[in-house]
């Protein structure tokens, strides 16, 4: 399964990412780099590692008393990208962390904005928009599943395994299709939160995982944290139920 968040930069990088490694444990690894001359487009992918803040519980025992003592710490994390951050400039991160989990995901994206230069920050996505270009595109398509915020609870989008509700962070609305793109069958689920997940095809190279990003997920992000919520309900609604999928 291919899965991550996806995050925009604030502007477009000046270069293409480039291999790197500084002494407080960040590093930054560029293993493929395609660039596409006709468009313009640069797709790199690689690993990122860092380090994450992370409270750390201790029980102590003293004779009949047991005390319980919080300390934060710091672990080493890694994860897998796929970026375009000198064209459009976004990045998708398969690993996240949070130093507040009231707040949206801050690492890789954070060691990603020292390292290409300008802020990042995770997107919101829409599902139903997603299924509306499919349709509009007259290509071969099928939703499998659709999830509101009136049945958010224990709410999981599967095929077996992954993609659980609770790996999108704040998730409330989801859509699970299957569309035929690039004369590729590609299964997948997308939250509004900004997180997807590919199952099918098995792999993808980071190439072609990044055009499909460009050409069908880049134009329905938004940093809208309520875009969900000003779109045309029915409108929306008669696009899922156009599928014959119900929520």
């Amino acid at each position: 399964m291919i899965a991550g968040q996806l995050a925009f930069l604030a502007e477009a990088a000046a270069e293409p990412l480039e291999n790197h490694h500084d002494q407080t444990g960040r590093a930054l690894e560029v293993e493929e780099t395609q660039t596409y001359l006709d468009e313009d487009l640069t797709i790199q992918s690689g690993m990122v590692a860092g380090e994450v803040p992370q409270e750390e519980e201790r029980v102590l025992t003293d004779g009949h008393e047991i005390e319980t003592e919080t300390r934060n710490v710091k672990r080493r994390v890694a994860s897998e990208w796929v970026a375009d951050v000198d064209g459009e400039g976004w990045i998708l991160a398969e690993q996240t962390h949070t130093s507040d989990l009231e707040h949206e995901p801050d690492w890789p994206f954070n060691d990603f904005s020292r390292f290409a230069g300008p802020e990042i920050a995770p997107v919101q996505l829409k599902p139903w928009e997603f299924v509306r270009n499919q349709r509009d595109a007259d290509r071969e398509w099928t939703v499998e599943m659709t999830t509101y915020e009136s049945n958010l609870d224990d709410t999981t989008i599967e095929w077996g395994h992954g993609a659980l509700k609770s790996k999108a962070t704040d998730a409330d609305v989801g859509v699970a299709l299957t569309t035929f793109w690039n004369d590729v069958h590609v299964r997948l689920v997308i939250y509004s939160s900004g997180y997807l997940a590919i199952w099918e095809p098995g792999e993808m190279k980071p190439e072609l995982l990044g055009r499909f990003i460009h050409e069908e997920i880049v134009p329905i992000a938004t940093f809208d944290d309520d875009a969900e919520v000003e779109e045309d309900q029915e409108a929306e609604q008669s696009t899922f139920e156009d599928s014959g999928v119900k929520a």
